[in-house]
C-alpha cells in the first residue's frame, strides 16, 4: 500500500464509494468487511475496527477487526441501569431490578442491600457532553411512575449544572439528591460522574454508604468511553493514555500508537457501536482525518441500523416459523419434527441441484410450512392405527388445500411470495394424479417437486401410527419406482447424492401402480 497522502478529491471519491457500497448491503458481516477496508485506505491507516453494541450483554463486540481475525475483541460496559440510561441518553424506569439484563448487582453485594425498583437518568452538559448519571432506588409505592420521571428531570438538570460548573461538592450533591428523593418518595439516591480523563464512572455520592467504597471505578477503555460519552476521540500515543487497554496489543504483539475513535449513533441518538482507525502511516491522524471518519460514520451507522433491523426481522420471521411448526408437532407427538426433517432433506437436495442461498431459504420456508394445513385435520384421522377408509382419506387430503388457504392469507415479503403454492403442491404428481389441483409435470413448481421427494422419503424412514419405519434403501426403492410418474428423476438423483449414494436407474410405473397402496398405503398419509 502506498504511503502517499490521500488528496481531497480521492477522499471525496472514496466516501462516495463507501456510500454506494453500503446503501444496498444488508448482510452485517459483508458490510463490515467492505466498510472497514475502505476506511483503512481512506485514512491511510494500518488497520481499523468496527465495534457493535450488544444490548443483551452490555458489551462492545468487534464485528470486524483487521489483523486480529479469529480473535474475539470485546469491551465490557457493565455499568448497570445508570450506564444503560447514559448509553440510550434517556431515563430508564425498572420495576424489578433483578429481572433486568442491565442491572449490576455488585452494589447490593457490597452493602447487603436489595434493589427492587430503580429510576436512572443521564446527565448532560449544555453542549450535549455526557457528565454522569442520577439513580433513584426503591420507590415507597413499589415502582416509579411517569410523574416521577417528570419530577426527576429538573433535578437531574440541576445536578448536571453543578458538575459542569465544578461546584459538585459533597454537601451540594447530597442536598440535591435529598431534595429529589423527598419529592419522589424513595429510599436511596446515587450520583455517578463520568471521568473522561480516566475512562471511569464514579459514584461521588450514594445514600447509605461511603461514596468512596461505593465506587465501582468501571474502566471503559477508549472504545467504551467513546460509546458512552458519544464523543469522538483522537489519540496521539495510545500507550501514554491511561484510558487505553493494552491487553490486545500484549496478546498479539502489535503496537497501537495513533488512534481515531468515533461513535456510531442511530436516528434516535443511541450508541450502536464505535468505528476505530489505528496507526496512521505517515505522522498522526489530523482533524481532517477525524472529520472524514465522522462523516463516514454517519453513513455507516445508517447502514448498520438497516442491517441490524433486517437481521432482527429475519430472526423474528424464523421464530414465527418455528412456532408454526411446533403447533403442527403438538397435534401428534409421533410425527413431531417431520416438517423440520423434510426441510433438511429438501435443502440438501437443493444444494445438490446448485440452488443459491436465496433459493435455498425459500425452499426451507416452504418445507417447514408444507403440512401446516394438518392443523385442520381431525386427530382421529391423523393418529388412526390402521388403514384409512375412503371418507377418512378424503379428509386427510384436505390438508394440502388447507395449507394453501392459510398460507395465502399471510403477507410474505416478496422473496417468499411463492411459499403458499410451493408448500401446497407437495402432493401433486407429474402424471396429474396428485392433489389438491391435479397439476401435471410442467404445472408443478420445481421446488414443490423437491418437497414431494423429501416429504415421502422422510415419512417412509420414520415411525408412523400405521407402520414402522423403513430403511432408507427400502424407501428409495419405492421412490425410484415412482420416477417419471410421481417423482422427478433429477430430484431423486440429487437426493441420492445428498445421502452419499450412487445414482440408480429408476423403474417407471404406470399411474395406477404408482398409487397401488390406496387410501391406507405407506406413502399416502405423510
Amino acid at each position: 500500500m502506498s504511503d502517499a497522502p490521500v488528496s481531497d478529491d480521492e477522499r471525496f471519491r472514496r466516501c462516495l464509494e463507501i456510500q454506494r457500497r453500503v446503501s444496498s448491503e444488508r448482510n452485517l458481516g459483508r458490510l463490515a468487511k467492505v466498510v472497514m477496508s475502505e476506511i483503512t485506505a481512506l485514512l491511510g491507516a494500518d488497520r481499523s475496527t468496527l465495534f457493535l453494541f450488544d444490548w443483551d450483554t452490555m458489551e462492545l463486540r468487534a464485528d470486524f477487526a483487521e489483523g486480529v481475525e479469529g480473535r474475539a475483541l470485546v469491551v465490557p460496559i457493565r455499568m448497570g441501569i445508570v450506564g444503560t440510561a447514559i448509553l440510550r441518553r434517556e431515563i430508564i424506569n425498572v420495576s424489578n431490578a433483578y429481572a433486568s439484563p442491565y442491572f449490576n448487582a455488585e452494589f447490593d453485594s457490597m452493602l447487603g442491600y436489595r434493589t427492587e425498583s430503580l429510576l436512572a437518568a443521564p446527565l448532560f452538559g449544555s453542549d450535549g457532553r455526557v457528565l454522569g448519571g442520577l439513580e433513584l432506588i426503591n420507590h415507597d409505592a413499589g415502582h416509579f411512575s411517569a410523574d416521577d420521571e417528570a419530577v426527576m428531570q429538573p433535578h437531574a438538570a440541576r445536578l448536571a449544572r453543578l458538575i459542569a460548573e465544578g461546584a459538585a461538592d459533597v454537601a451540594a450533591v447530597a442536598a440535591g439528591i435529598a431534595a429529589v428523593r423527598t419529592q419522589v418518595g424513595c429510599d436511596r439516591g446515587t450520583l455517578f460522574v463520568l471521568e473522561e480523563g480516566s475512562g471511569r464512572l464514579m459514584a461521588i455520592h450514594a445514600d447509605g454508604s461511603d461514596a468512596g467504597a461505593m465506587s465501582l471505578s468501571v474502566k471503559l477503555g477508549i472504545a467504551g468511553l467513546t460509546a458512552v460519552a458519544g464523543r469522538s476521540m483522537r489519540i496521539a500515543e495510545a500507550w501514554d493514555d491511561p484510558r487505553f487497554d493494552r491487553s490486545v496489543d500484549e496478546a498479539t504483539g502489535y503496537r497501537t500508537r495513533s488512534m481515531l475513535c468515533v461513535p456510531l449513533k442511530n436516528a434516535a441518538g443511541e450508541s450502536v457501536g464505535v468505528v476505530q482507525a489505528i496507526n496512521k502511516h505517515i505522522g498522526l491522524f489530523s482533524e481532517d482525518d477525524l472529520a472524514t471518519l465522522e462523516a463516514v460514520a454517519g453513513i455507516v451507522a445508517i447502514a448498520i441500523e438497516n442491517a441490524v433491523m433486517f437481521a432482527d426481522q429475519e430472526r423474528q420471521f424464523d421464530s414465527m416459523l418455528n412456532v408454526m411448526a411446533a403447533s403442527i408437532d403438538a397435534k401428534d407427538g409421533l410425527t413431531a419434527g417431520h416438517s423440520n426433517n423434510v426441510s433438511l432433506h429438501a435443502v440438501a437436495i437443493g444444494r445438490e441441484l446448485g440452488f443459491n442461498r436465496e433459493e435455498l431459504n425459500l425452499l426451507r420456508v416452504a418445507a417447514v410450512l408444507h403440512d401446516y394445513g394438518k392443523i385442520g385435520i381431525d386427530d382421529s384421522v391423523l393418529k388412526k392405527q390402521g388403514r384409512l377408509d375412503a371418507a377418512e382419506y378424503a379428509h386427510m387430503k384436505m390438508h394440502a388445500q388447507l395449507s394453501e388457504d392459510i398460507l395465502t392469507r399471510i403477507h410474505f415479503s416478496r422473496k417468499y411470495r411463492n411459499v403458499a403454492v410451493i408448500a401446497a403442491s407437495h402432493h401433486e404428481c407429474l402424471d396429474g394424479s396428485g392433489y389438491p389441483h391435479g397439476l401435471t409435470e410442467r404445472e408443478i413448481p420445481f421446488m414443490a417437486k423437491i418437497l414431494t421427494v423429501a416429504d415421502v422419503f422422510e415419512a417412509l424412514t420414520a415411525d408412523r401410527h400405521y407402520r414402522k419405519r423403513m430403511s432408507r434403501e427400502e424407501a428409495l426403492e419405492i421412490i425410484d419406482a415412482g420416477a417419471g410418474t410421481r417423482f422427478d428423476r433429477h430430484v431423486i438423483a440429487a437426493l441420492r447424492r445428498s445421502l452419499g449414494l450412487p445414482a440408480k436407474a429408476a423403474a417407471k410405473l404406470d399411474a395406477g401402480q404408482g398409487h397401488a397402496s390406496g387410501a391406507g398405503g405407506t406413502a399416502s398419509r405423510h
